[in-house]
């Protein structure tokens, strides 16, 4: 099954000459400034790089699963970078683990799709815009000025608790490669296993297959 996972992303990376999913995108700068400690924040405001993009590739203003990718440096394990990988969701029990096309960027739940595991809790991530409209477009995200997200953590009784503002503001020139399942802080994990164990060769197989 894993292997098959791992070929078929391989496979799709290379027949598009990108990303497996979400091909194409906006890269942006911005800053991170923690609210609560439920997750392994740093300790203050920290710099980020974002990417804003379309999960299958659909053109224009089409709906599509949108993406949100953050990476906070120096937030990983051993000085790493921190990925966080989410995906417009329902913000219910089941809706937040179920991708959701959007017709904007700033409309409805992002989700993390599946739980992080912090030692004996598990804690979803999702995030809300707080910005104007803007169209599901590649073309509306790079015109967009600015946009802030607040970052909240749900919990297995549905709750959702505001734990981190996120502000994006300026085009950056490359993105770098997301992947939440290398990169991430210690004491942080995924669950459940099996999908993790998934995961992972669905992020190898689309690294595998780039150009």
């Amino acid at each position: 099954m894993a292997g098959l996972v791992s070929a078929g992303f391989r496979g799709l990376a290379a027949l598009r000459h990108a990303r497996a999913f979400h091909p194409a995108g906006v890269v942006l700068h911005g800053e991170l400034r923690p609210l609560a400690d439920d997750l392994p924040w740093p300790d203050g405001p920290a710099p980020v790089i974002a990417r804003l993009s379309k999960g299958a590739g659909t053109p224009g203003r089409l709906p599509d699963a949108l993406g949100l990718a953050v990476r906070i440096p120096g937030a990983g394990r051993a000085g790493g970078p921190w990925d966080i990988t989410l995906t417009t969701a329902g913000a219910g029990h089941i809706g937040r683990v179920l991708p959701r096309p959007a017709a904007a960027w700033t409309s409805g739940a992002y989700s993390s799709l599946v739980p992080y595991r912090r030692a004996d809790r598990l804690v979803w991530l999702g995030a809300w815009a707080s910005s104007p409209r803007v169209e599901a477009s590649i073309e509306a995200a790079r015109a967009a000025e600015g946009w802030r997200f607040v970052l909240r953590t749900g919990r297995e009784d549905g709750r959702w608790c505001d734990s981190a503002v996120l502000t994006l503001a300026g085009l950056a020139e490359d993105a770098p490669s997301f992947d939440p399942m290398l990169h991430r802080p210690e004491g942080l994990g995924f669950a459940p296993e099996w999908l993790v164990r998934v995961r992972e060769r669905a992020y190898a197989g689309s690294r595998a297959g780039r150009p």
